[in-house]
């Protein structure tokens, strides 16, 4: 049976779970979804496909073990934080896995901070506004005007986006603040309605890879936009817009051949 070396700390305001840590091959860290947590990850972090890797898996400011949340910042400014976090972390470039908003913030991290990152995998992150259908009629509100139900709708709204099928995902075990929710959902919705995101992940000086389950939550419009852009998609027979929790093997597959050409 695989030994597992796992601890786990509270780093510049993230819970994080770190895996493998004395592995030496890249290091890989994800960013879980809007209104999700790291642990989503955990069967893909454990894959003994990727053992030689280590696995370093915060929950993101606001989300899961992460609460209470600082006052939410900009997803660029968050993103410029993460990357002092890496800096600071780790003594080489990883590779950044992201899902949902974890994609578009990995994409970010890549796009203002190449220097400390070696690849990104784009886990279902939107790419037009065709895949904020659930999100962006709440997120177009105010938090005023959500107030305390419209919140629940808001994080309903969120979830259903994402149809994770598995414990990891219960939504009453998922704990995410209010403010940061409605102001990261908010920007979300206004980068997919700029339509740029997947020439953006196109153009990054890093490899990059967009995976998603062909039950998916991304749209056409969405996938002929990677593909006039050219970006390299990786789409997963018989899985749904959690791929990574769906079909961990194959997911791991994917990632390990990745990997081993770009990281």
């Amino acid at each position: 049976m695989l030994s597992v070396d796992v601890a786990h700390g509270v780093d510049a305001g993230m819970f994080v779970r770190d895996y493998h840590a004395s592995a030496r091959k890249t290091p890989l860290v994800y960013l879980h979804g809007l209104a999700g947590h790291g642990l989503v990850f955990e069967a893909v972090a454990l894959h003994p496909r990727l053992a030689a890797h280590r696995h370093v898996v915060p929950d993101l400011p606001g989300h899961g073990r992460s609460i209470p949340a600082p006052r939410p910042a900009p997803l660029t400014a968050f993103a410029d934080h993460f990357a002092r976090w890496l800096g600071g972390r780790f003594g080489e470039r990883v590779a950044l896995v992201g899902y949902g908003l974890g994609g578009t913030l990995a994409m970010l991290v890549a796009e203002r901070h190449p220097s400390l990152v070696r690849a990104v995998v784009d886990v279902d992150g939107p790419k037009t506004v065709d895949d904020c259908a659930s999100l962006r009629p709440a997120a177009e509100l105010t938090l005023t005007e959500l107030g305390g139900p419209g919140i629940g709708a808001l994080r309903d709204a969120v979830r259903r986006a994402s149809r994770a099928t598995t414990a990891a995902e219960d939504p009453g075990r998922v704990p995410c603040d209010a403010r940061l929710l409605h102001a990261w959902g908010r920007e979300l919705v206004a980068l997919a309605d700029e339509g740029s995101l997947a020439l953006r992940l196109a153009r990054l000086s890093v490899p990059a890879l967009f995976v998603t389950g062909s039950r998916g939550s991304i749209s056409q419009r969405s996938l002929e936009r990677l593909a006039e852009a050219r970006v390299v998609v990786a789409e997963m027979p018989d899985a749904g817009p959690s791929p990574f929790l769906d079909r961990p093997h194959e997911f791991a597959a994917i990632l390990g051949d990745f990997l081993r050409f770009n990281a």
